[in-house]
């Protein structure tokens, strides 16, 4: 039996090369490469190994709740959390402990969505920090071009590549905040090549000891650490089938509801009509009037209460995320083959990691952008750069 596994920081592209490994039943390395798609050896079982920028694993204390309720509880933990909503992300859910603890992946929608499409068909798809397996206390380990801490509850966060002696910013700035909080780790274990001096200096940088693990490599990770990780492709796919499903359960009645609503048609055109208007002339003049109390001096706050009125009428605002994405649509078609990576809607704008791509790119995409509107900051990344688009001011 021969498990395939194939690491990714974004949707499988037959022009864009992944690192891989094939394993035996035991977990015993076989072979490896970094190949395209149509080049990974053929197994019995193919894994996904979500690279940990690509996302976010939540440790969540929750009070004890039937299985039933767990995965509903986390994803409101989450939201509050996490300060914002989970619309255009998906989440995967652990299995409750004894001590009321709940682990959580989050991953953009996008990205779970096409893994789960993908061919070769993925089996399962796991955050790699879960392939550490169950650490106590804070552990750093390096992978591709950046890293991950786990903090021994179950969560992770990923750090960017290390350049010694320094640690990532990342590192020190969760243990400078730990420290505050007084829940700092008595150590930290460095998963990594690390030589006394090293040790020392890191020690000095962050404020508690680090010291020497056994050095940790993805494709060596054992079976039962996979077994245990939460499969991110078991909410996206159930988020695919659940319309699928709704819609074949409707069909039977649906001929009866047409035939209804022919007849019902002619009837309620006119009623419908006038009370749509005098429905958008209540919104329209609650707009005037909201605009004329603000001065028009914030256009921020004119556009969202522009927003709110359109919502109340039942029609699409230009922040949201359709719409807004139809206008960047353009611009990031423009981007070079490949180089968007995810993108995740939330507060009125489009946030996408691109590869690492030069300045021309960048310009251009600042420059469609802002033909249709848009303004698009950006800023440099571990993996590339992380761009937000939204709305000019």
């Amino acid at each position: 039996m021969k498990t395939l596994r194939v690491r990714l920081e974004s949707p499988p592209d037959p022009a864009r090369a992944a690192p891989w490994a094939l394993v035996d039943g035991n977990g015993r390395p076989l072979a490896s490469g970094v190949d395209p798609p149509q080049r990974w050896p053929a197994a019995d079982h193919r894994v996904a190994v979500v690279a940990a920028d690509a996302v976010r694993v939540v440790a969540l204390k929750l009070p004890p709740l039937p299985a039933s309720r767990v995965a509903a509880a986390a994803t409101f933990a989450l939201e509050d959390r996490l300060a914002t909503p989970l619309d255009d992300a998906v989440v995967a859910v652990g299995p409750q402990r004894d001590d009321g603890c709940v682990v959580a992946v989050v991953a953009a929608r996008v990205l779970a969505l096409a893994l789960a499409a993908a061919q070769p068909r993925f089996d399962r798809a796991i955050a790699e920090p879960q392939l550490a397996g169950d650490a106590q206390g804070w552990g750093w380990y390096e992978s591709g071009n950046g890293g991950f801490v786990c903090t021994g509850d179950g969560g992770a966060f990923a750090v960017s590549r290390a350049t010694d002696p320094d640690l990532p910013s990342e590192l020190v700035a969760a243990l400078r905040q730990s420290a505050r909080a007084g829940t700092a780790p008595e150590q930290v274990i460095a998963h990594r090549p690390a030589d006394p001096a090293l040790l020392a200096a890191w020690t000095r940088a962050g404020g508690v000891p680090f010291v020497a693990g056994t050095i940790w490599q993805w494709q060596d990770a054992v079976p039962s650490a996979l077994a245990m990780a939460s499969d991110v492709l078991v909410p996206a796919r159930a988020a695919t089938s659940a319309p699928a499903a709704r819609k074949s359960s409707l069909l039977p009645a649906a001929a009866t509801l047409v035939a209804l609503a022919a007849v019902l048609h002619l009837a309620a055109t006119a009623g419908t009509w006038a009370w749509r208007k005098v429905e958008l002339a209540r919104s329209q003049r609650a707009l005037e009037a909201i605009a004329t109390e603000l001065g028009a001096a914030s256009p921020a706050d004119i556009a969202r209460v522009h927003a709110h009125a359109r919502h109340r009428s039942g029609r699409s605002a230009p922040s949201d995320a359709m719409p807004l994405l139809a206008r960047a649509a353009p611009a990031l078609a423009a981007l070079p083959v490949g180089a968007l990576r995810t993108a995740a809607y939330g507060q009125g704008a489009w946030t996408v990691d691109l590869a690492k791509v030069d300045e021309a790119a960048l310009a251009a995409l600042r420059d469609r952008a802002a033909s249709t509107g848009l303004a698009v900051v950006h800023a440099p990344t571990a993996s590339g750069f992380r761009a937000r688009i939204g709305a000019a001011p």
